[in-house]
């Protein structure tokens, strides 16, 4: 008993090494995203409505980084658990030049073609415009943000998240500073609005990659020092296995995702407005968890390439028992404190808040299932590279069940925002069903560095 609670001791001590630095940063983008949506509030519903679709186009195109990233990362920590760094080095560069190569005409098509874009989403003419402002000021932001994923999932994936975090909060915080100056206005800056918030998301993201790259030259980093393999025919087909079924299945899911807000910005520019200012509050909520999920990830990627598979599977279990928990906890806390979060969100005004507090309660309600889903899923069967089943588990869970249901509920039967909301809830409750069983299954618990020793 007492060697067991060791391991568990030792386990937490290295999630909060892992995992904690990981929280931290992703809380403080969620704040971002959210400073972003609150200081353009002050120019009305439309602005608020154009920064929270404008950038759902970003969020699509990033989930490509987020595959490759995710391929690239669990690899790394397989490689990385074997002490082999010039495969791992090699992988991270491969990552880097074939996502460039994708993610430039992208770009191309998401800027030039703005406007018609936007009107998939809304007919409001107003927020067309200025969400075609948001991206064209926004351009360079999506090649800058591969660049620092896939560097941050292989720093991270070796055992350093502290670097991540520290850099990531000094860009995060000029990218804040620059908000206040840029879209409020000042020093001889007039109020830039909509475009302001774009334009300081491009000089930070800038900012982040000189930093990262200073930093890894300085520190001589094994990223940088360590020789690449001359011949990686076996890498990459090993790479692409998993990028491939992980890249499109992160597209079909931000895909839903945009589809979701598609619905509700239909529905009216309010519900639009609601579902844009709730969205990065979920997101600062649910980054605790996904920092355990990367901490989870990591640890069970490490253990599968020493072949390790018992220990795995031990701990997976454990992981699961305390994020049920946790988001149980998590959730009655928000609950309890739901006015006072929608009073620091703007959305206590008459027009907003019947809409708001309804969806507040029913997203606290359910938060510990999407966290569920979250560790399972990313943390546990994608450590192991059981991506095939995760793209038909996210396809049928989004797009045969929660996205139908969301669009009846919306435009045949014309229920209220809260009942569509919940509509959309539906897709987590048919996941949980499928990833347990799979998870169950132990079919994730795969060691990927034999097919390409």
């Amino acid at each position: 008993m007492s060697s067991k609670n060791a391991t568990q001791n030792q386990m937490l001590a290295t999630v909060v090494k892992l995992g904690f630095p990981v929280a931290i940063q992703s809380a403080l983008v969620a704040i971002l995203a959210m400073a972003d949506v609150l200081m353009v509030s002050d120019f009305g519903h439309e602005a608020t409505a154009a920064v929270g679709i404008a950038s759902k186009w970003h969020f699509v195109a990033i989930m490509i980084m987020a595959g490759m990233a995710s391929a690239n990362g669990v690899l790394v920590a397989q490689y990385w658990g074997r002490n082999d760094k010039r495969s791992a080095k090699t992988i991270t560069q491969l990552s880097m030049i074939v996502g460039a190569k994708l993610l430039i005409p992208v770009t191309l098509v998401i800027t030039v073609f703005s406007s018609f874009i936007m009107m998939l989403q809304t007919s409001d003419t107003a927020v067309i415009e200025l969400g075609s402002t948001y991206l064209w000021y926004a351009f360079p932001v999506l090649i800058l943000t591969h660049v620092v994923i896939v560097a941050e999932s292989a720093m991270r994936s070796s055992g350093d998240a502290v670097t991540p975090l520290m850099l990531g909060g000094v860009t995060i915080i000029v990218n804040i500073a620059l908000n206040f100056w840029l879209i409020k206005g000042g020093f001889g800056v007039p109020a830039m609005g909509v475009a302001g918030a774009a334009l300081a998301t491009s000089i930070s993201r800038l900012l982040q990659v000189a930093l990262i790259w200073g930093c890894l030259h300085y520190r001589q980093h094994w990223l940088l020092q360590v020789k690449q393999l001359d011949s990686h025919t076996r890498l990459w087909a090993s790479y692409k296995k998993l990028a491939v079924p992980t890249t499109i299945n992160a597209v079909l899911w931000a895909m839903g995702t945009l589809m979701y807000q598609v619905i509700f910005g239909h529905m009216g520019t309010t519900e639009l407005a609601v579902f844009s200012m709730i969205g990065p509050f979920e997101s600062l909520c649910y980054s605790l968890f996904f920092g355990i999920s990367v901490a989870c990830s990591i640890l069970l990627g490490q253990s599968l390439g020493r072949d390790e598979f018992e220990h795995a599977f031990s701990m997976s279990k454990f992981f699961i028992k305390a994020v049920f928990v946790f988001g149980i906890v998590v959730g009655g806390l928000l609950l309890t404190s739901r006015d006072t979060i929608l009073g620091w969100l703007n959305l206590t005004d008459e027009a907003l808040y019947p809409l708001a507090s309804p969806v507040m309660v029913i997203m606290c309600c359910a938060i510990w299932l999407r966290m569920l889903n979250l560790i399972i899923i990313n943390g546990i069967l994608r450590a192991g590279g059981d991506n095939q089943f995760c793209l038909r588990m996210d396809f049928i869970s989004m797009w045969t069940v929660g996205l139908p249901l969301t669009a009846i509920g919306a435009f045949i039967f014309g229920f209220e925002f809260p009942v569509v909301y919940a509509c959309m809830l539906m897709e987590e409750v048919v996941k949980l069903g499928l990833c347990f069983h799979r998870y169950l299954k132990r079919h994730w618990m795969n060691n990927l560095t034999l097919a390409a020793a």
